[in-house]
């Protein structure tokens, strides 16, 4: 019965096709036998009137053959649900991070001097307190044992007048002269001797020998090292975080890092956060303590860092794939029973933060909502469907 009400248009449909074809001939008939010249600009402009009419009237009927096709043939689209429930919804920011160590220090020696033996060789574990390298100290040996020689005699000359000046013989001004002169050569050998102990350069914490910078033979002053020793037991984690984060980024923040060359990953939280922003980066620093997964880290090795900068507790949350663009604003379809029917309803949502392709929803969802997640590309509001 239903086919039957759709032929007088589909008849209606197929009569002006007809009619446009044989106006068409006709006019070519007419053009071809007659003899007399006639103006072939306006006759193609009349055709091409008559046909650009009849192109409106096929596109009427072809759009109410197509709806009333549509009416009679309701179809069923099957989807897939899922409840909407609240749940905890975590926003993380993804940086670059770079290990460093807390300890990397230069062993400088405190006196200058050519280095007449090095101890030590990259790579090579050291303890503090080591010693790793010796300042030649001839000159200061010489200069002590002058100056050890002097003090004999300044003793015997000092006990001398003080023998005598308890017998109340020779002067004061005598006795406190060779107490002075013998005082004063004491003090300049403790001075000498902790100049001797200037010689010798020590490791100044536990670690590995990252670096030998001078040799054996070469000149070393203070301040110009002659290695770098690195404690790799000792790792922080440092990263950049762009100023559009001062409010949210705070220390105790948990953060996940990633070592993708090692495949190894860890949990720690921020401990300290940079007070100041980089005026030329508009970033600011991060820093957070790390252990060494068994000594595969290494300073200035890279990792992803993930910062929890923001947790929303019972939140309702959706693929963000779902939600669609329209003239009314962002919706979502969600399948709801009518009539004893299941049919899909769309709902105008406003949308929160979003993170790893999951979005919150504000305002339009509540908790229990069958939210169509599969499907949802072909509905309308109103269009049956089954799952």
């Amino acid at each position: 019965m239903k086919s039957l009400l759709n032929k007088p248009n589909t008849s209606k449909l197929a009569g002006l096709q007809l009619l446009l074809v044989g106006s068409m001939l006709t006019s070519t008939l007419f053009l071809t036998s007659c003899s007399k010249p006639v103006d072939k600009k306006a006759e193609l402009a009349t055709l091409k009137a008559e046909q650009k009419e009849l192109d409106v009237k096929i596109k009427a009927l072809e759009k109410e053959v197509g709806l009333s096709s549509e009416k009679t043939e309701a179809k069923v689209i099957t989807v897939a649900v899922t409840p909407i429930q609240a749940e905890s919804f975590k926003h993380f920011v993804e940086v670059q991070g770079v290990v460093t160590s807390k300890n990397i220090l230069q062993v400088t020696p405190q006196m200058a001097g050519a280095i007449t033996s090095l101890l030590i060789a990259e790579g090579q574990s050291v303890k503090k307190g080591q010693l790793v390298a010796t300042i030649d100290n001839n000159v200061l040996k010489e200069s002590l044992a002058e100056i050890k020689h002097q003090l004999e005699l300044a003793v015997t000359l000092y006990n001398k007048q003080k023998t005598l000046w308890d017998q109340q013989i020779g002067t004061e001004v005598q006795y406190l002269q060779a107490k002075a002169n013998k005082e004063s050569l004491e003090k300049r050998i403790v001075t000498m001797d902790a100049q001797l102990a200037m010689s010798k350069v020590y490791a100044p914490i536990s670690g590995t020998v990252e670096k030998v910078l001078l040799k054996a033979g070469e000149v070393g002053s203070p301040g110009v090292a002659i290695a770098q020793i690195v404690n790799v037991g000792d790792l922080k984690i440092t990263a950049k975080i762009a100023d559009t984060y001062v409010g949210s980024v705070k220390q105790g923040a948990g953060m996940t890092v990633k070592f993708p060359d090692i495949n190894k990953e860890l949990k720690t939280r921020i401990s300290v956060v940079n007070a100041l922003v980089d005026p030329i980066t508009r970033t600011f620093g991060i820093e957070a303590n790390i252990p060494n997964l068994g000594g595969n880290l290494k300073p200035n090795q890279v990792a992803i860092v993930n910062i929890n900068d923001l947790t929303k507790a019972n939140s309702l949350v959706v693929n963000q794939s779902i939600i669609q663009k329209t003239e009314l604003g962002d919706i979502v379809y969600v399948a709801v029973t009518e009539n004893g029917k299941k049919i899909a309803r769309s709902k105008v949502v406003k949308t929160g933060i979003s993170y790893n392709g999951n979005i919150e929803i504000l305002e339009g969802l509540t908790a229990g909502d069958l939210v169509i997640t599969q499907g949802y590309q072909e509905l309308v509001d109103g269009t049956p469907v089954a799952y």
